[in-house]
Parts: C-alpha cells; structure tokens; sequence
C-alpha cells in the first residue's frame, strides 16, 4: 500500500489536519449538528469500508476444540513454562548483548525484512500518557507503535499490532497471533518479549486463583527477569493520570459495540487460546484451517 513507502505516520497527521479542521470550524461557529452528524458517518462508513468488517470474522476459539477443561493445575504448568523459558532467554540476551544497540532501529530493519512494515508513532509521548502500547490506524492501514514504552513490550506490541493490520480484529486473536509469531521468531530478543507477555497474563490469571502458588513462581524468575517487571510497571506508573480510566472507559465501549462482549478485558482471553492451543511440550499449534 502507498503508505508502506515512508515510515512516518501518515495516519497521524490525517488525524491532527481532522481534529484542527473541527477546532476551526467550532471557533468560527460555523459548525452544525447536521455537519456533526454526516462527518460521523462518513468516518464510520469508511472505516467499515476499510477494515471494519473484521470485526464480524469468525474469533480462532471456534477453529479450536473447546474439549480442553482449563484447570488451575494446568496454568501452573503453563505459567512455569514460561518462567523456565524467560531465565533462559534472559540469560541469553545478557550473554550476547554486551553492548547496547539502537533496539528501535533493529526492530524495524528485522520485521522489514519479513515483508512486513510498522511505524513508530510521532506522538509517542501521548500515547504514553494515554497507556498506549500502540494502534492500528483502519484509515492508512498502518501499525503504529509508542516508541516510549519499555523494550521488553515492544516486539510482541509490533506482532499484535500487524496481527491487526493482516486482519485480525479481535484484540484476544490479536494477542494470540502477535504472541505466536514472536514466539516463533529466531530472534531471541523477540521470544523472551514473547514469553514474558504469556507469563505475565498466565501470573495474572493464577494468582486469582491461588496467590501462594502464583508467588512461589514469580520467585523463581531471576532478578534480571523480575526487573524487567519492575521497568514495566514503574514505566506505567510515572505516566499514569486520571484521563487514562477515561480513555479506558471508552475504548470498553467501543470494543464493546464492535461485538467484543467483554470489552477491554476481552485481552485477557488470550489465555484461553495459549491454554487451547499449546501441546504439552514448547509447541503452540493452531487448526491448520485457520
């Protein structure tokens, strides 16, 4: 598509000209309900257009088989997969990263060279601030990505973010494919962002369950592990504010109109789907028809 040819953000100044074009309008009264109304279904229309039709695609739950009773036992076992496969991977990492390289830059060159194309957002610092990891833009079919957030999120934030751009509405099937395809990246810096995005939804789901037990393993990760957890969450923290529940509210209303039922917490799903697909061994496989 034409806008793959730059990485800048086109999307975004499509948006920024939008909103300056109402702010005119508004201060020269010129604006009208009638004017309110047709440009929101002009924007709605085109965006269904575009990509919004997704949303009414079949989720990957109905190509797997339900018959896997999820048990508690069976997100321990899961959940100490991957904190085995994230003291590893980080071992790795810290053994073949002595020097620090441009990571963002990496990244990029890396995923470019699968065919395949994202954009770091020219307004990272508000997305930031929003709690963004980054977005899909329907309208220039881009992947946008906070280039702000911590390096750990990012890979498995560019996966899900083109799990969206090839189609995936869903933001469970998108944590899904964005979280398969890092996993099986060669890269090892890509498969510990990967491992630690499933063990932190897999923590956060046993702890509900049994908070010892969910303890017992957190502690089995390695200090470098577990300050990677440390980075996530004071990054989190220092750009958290009161607007952020109001954005949340309504994104789960969106989501929500979009047939998404459990709104914003439908990303918790993916658990389901690691829990479905994985086969016992390091393997997670999807119905070979999806």
């Amino acid at each position: 598509m034409i806008f793959d040819l730059t990485d800048f953000a086109i999307g975004e100044i499509l948006y920024l000209s939008f909103i300056c074009l109402i702010l005119i309008f508004f201060l020269r009264n010129t604006i009208t309900f009638t004017y309110i109304i047709s440009s929101i279904l002009i924007i709605v229309y085109f965006f269904y257009l575009s990509w919004g039709f997704n949303y009414f695609r079949l989720p990957l739950e109905r190509f797997i088989s339900t018959e896997v009773v999820i048990s508690e036992k069976k997100i321990e076992n899961l959940t100490k997969l991957f904190s085995v496969q994230c003291n590893k991977l980080k071992q790795e990492i810290n053994y073949k990263q002595k020097n620090k390289t441009d990571y963002l830059n990496s990244y990029k060159s890396l995923i470019k060279s699968t065919g395949q194309n994202f954009k770091y957002s020219n307004f990272s610092l508000i997305l930031s601030y929003m709690g963004i990891k980054g977005y899909y833009n329907p309208f220039t079919n881009e992947a946008n990505i906070n280039s702000r957030i911590p390096e750990i999120l990012i890979p498995v934030t560019i996966f899900h973010e083109l799990a969206h751009k090839n189609g995936f509405a869903s933001e469970s099937d998108a944590n899904f494919i964005g979280f398969l395809n890092a996993y099986n990246n060669y890269n090892i810096e890509i498969q510990y962002s990967a491992n630690f995005f499933a063990f932190r939804y897999l923590y956060n789901d046993l702890y509900k369950m049994n908070p010892n037990l969910a303890k017992d393993i957190y502690e089995s990760l390695s200090n470098d592990v577990r300050n990677d957890f440390l980075i996530v969450a004071n990054f989190w923290m220092y750009y958290a504010n009161r607007f952020q529940k109001i954005q949340k509210v309504i994104f789960d209303l969106f989501l929500k109109t979009q047939g998404q039922k459990k709104g914003i917490k439908s990303y918790n799903e993916v658990v389901n789907l690691l829990l479905f697909t994985f086969d016992g061994k390091n393997k997670f496989i999807l119905d070979e028809n999806t």
